[in-house]
């Protein structure tokens, strides 16, 4: 199914609110643009391929080829839409980080929480089994890295909610450990974003050539 445009020139302060396309490039922009500064300020075939792709759907939802006809900087133009994106995605990105970190710092209670909960329902002859109990907790993915795991313990009678038991109080010092690293981990990558905002002139002057393309295909 072709992709529906907005007629017309859009001002990206009005469209962005109310599109959740443009909403999911301003955070794909994000991520190229940290990735850009992680890998200092170059990014890989494939994420300039990324990059092309997530101005290209931005140029047809915001009209630019309608905007920019006779505008003689075209470029300088509609950099100030991937500008403002950009730094939506960013504090996206970072509300995202926020949230994540305070979810961590109190992982360990919610953790303890799941398995009292857990206790009191194999204790409690009135449980109404089947039942079932979720918890997260930090683990390390197939590739090594630190992600939240969730888990959803399924529960058939009060032997089984003992063993949930078992299974979410395993290894805390492990769990603890893992938890710790990632909250370092997140706060790096708050400190990347937030160096990544700083430095936005210089991933719009690495965008410049790809706008070029983009607004000469849109035309």
């Amino acid at each position: 199914m072709p992709r529906k445009t907005v007629e017309g020139p859009q001002s990206v302060k009005k469209v962005l609110p109310r599109s959740p396309e443009l909403h999911d490039i301003s955070r794909q922009l994000a991520v190229l643009a940290l990735a850009q500064v992680d890998q200092e300020g170059h990014l890989g075939v494939r994420q300039r391929e990324q990059l092309r792709r997530a101005l290209a759907t931005a140029g047809e939802a915001l009209g630019w080829a309608g905007r920019v006809a006779a505008i003689e900087d075209a470029v300088a133009e509609v950099s100030k839409d991937v500008l403002t994106m950009t730094k939506g995605g960013a504090k996206s990105l970072a509300k995202d980080l926020e949230v994540e970190l305070a979810s961590k710092k109190t992982e360990m209670s919610q953790i303890r929480k799941a398995a009292a909960a857990a206790t009191r329902m194999a204790e409690r002859k009135k449980t109404t089994y089947p039942t079932e109990i979720t918890y997260a907790f930090t683990a390390r993915d197939a590739t090594g890295d630190l992600v939240t795991k969730i888990e959803t313990l399924p529960m058939e009678n009060a032997e089984d909610a003992l063993s949930a038991v078992a299974t979410i109080e395993k290894n805390p010092t492990g769990r603890t450990k893992l938890r710790d690293l990632m909250i370092t981990d997140l706060k790096q990558k708050r400190k990347q974003v937030e160096v990544m905002t700083k430095t936005l002139p210089d991933f719009l002057e690495y965008s410049h050539d790809l706008l070029r393309d983009v607004l000469h295909n849109l035309q």
